[in-house]
């Protein structure tokens, strides 16, 4: 796959839909279809882009290689995978697919529930392992839940969305237990520090603000805490508290993963990838970068190359 100048964004369903040459969604809310559907014109190898969307996808036949985020991953028969708004994604088609894709959109969710997908649903977190691994039984039962799914959105009944949100509540939480049951390593203290979570998602939605060009500053702790009403000292003990890590240690490393990200899946320069992220100094984000990866950011994307 060749670099590209920028990275593509798609504001909602439709426009992604219609970039890869797919369906005309009924909705921007929501949209299902199997893979074996999709119509010739579909793409079958994209450029890095983001979207605005949830996305989840279970393949019952094929094989693909998938960039999300950092990380890659073939998916192949069995492969359950999420992808959430903040992460740059690619794909490209090894052999054809079989199985369902559905992409909805946070407003979708919060019409029916207010709990946060990102809290609720940890495969949509932005260090999550993405993919899943299911076992035979585990595609039979998926399968005859998206199929219902699938059958609700091209019916004519009332409040289909209504039920469709149900139905896709189940599916989430039932990926959700396999996932528990295949990254232990993910699981939480039943008791929480409600202010800490309360940071974590307001980064991950600042730096969709990054992503899509709609924030003038990277925000520091104090902006944080001013969001947040606390005091800059108590957000920093409270999040040290339940993570092990300063709030200052958490954007750090946030931007650093933002900043590779960029720098090995694009042909943005240093220089423009620091600006991308809201520094006004190329010099000192290059001493930011190296500071936290122990390389320098034109070493980093040399390596990668």
């Amino acid at each position: 796959m060749e670099r590209q100048k920028s990275i593509s964004y798609f504001k909602d369903i439709p426009a992604l839909l219609n970039a890869l040459q797919t369906f005309t969604p009924q909705s921007d809310l929501f949209h299902i279809h199997r893979h074996e559907d999709v119509p010739e014109t579909h793409s079958t190898e994209t450029q890095i882009f983001r979207s605005d969307t949830f996305s989840v996808s279970l393949l019952t036949g094929g094989e693909a290689l998938y960039r999300i985020g950092m990380q890659e991953y073939e998916m192949k028969t069995g492969s359950f995978y999420f992808m959430s708004p903040q992460q740059l994604r690619y794909y490209k088609k090894i052999k054809p697919w079989k199985g369902y894709v559905f992409l909805f959109s946070e407003e979708f969710m919060f019409q029916f529930s207010k709990t946060t997908i990102y809290k609720e649903y940890p495969f949509f977190q932005l260090d999550a392992n993405v993919q899943l691994h299911l076992s035979k039984p585990q595609v039979a039962e998926l399968t005859a839940f998206l199929e219902k799914i699938l059958q609700t959105y091209n019916s004519n009944e009332t409040d289909k969305l209504k039920v469709i949100y149900h139905y896709l509540a189940l599916v989430l939480l039932q990926a959700k237990k396999w996932y528990l049951e295949q990254n232990e390593s993910v699981k939480k203290s039943d008791k929480l520090v409600s202010l800490a979570r309360a940071f974590d998602e307001l980064l991950e939605k600042h730096f969709f603000e990054i992503a899509t060009q709609k924030a003038e500053k990277l925000f520091a702790v104090a902006d944080f805490a001013a969001r947040l009403n606390v005091s800059t000292n108590y957000l920093s003990d409270s999040v040290k508290k339940e993570t092990g890590k300063t709030p200052t240690q958490i954007i750090k490393e946030r931007t650093i993963l933002e900043a590779k990200s960029l720098l090995r899946n694009t042909e943005l320069t240093v220089s423009e990838v620091a600006y991308f992220l809201t520094f006004e100094d190329p010099s000192y984000f290059a001493k930011y970068f190296k500071s936290a990866t122990g390389i320098s950011p034109s070493d980093f994307k040399a390596k990668n190359e």
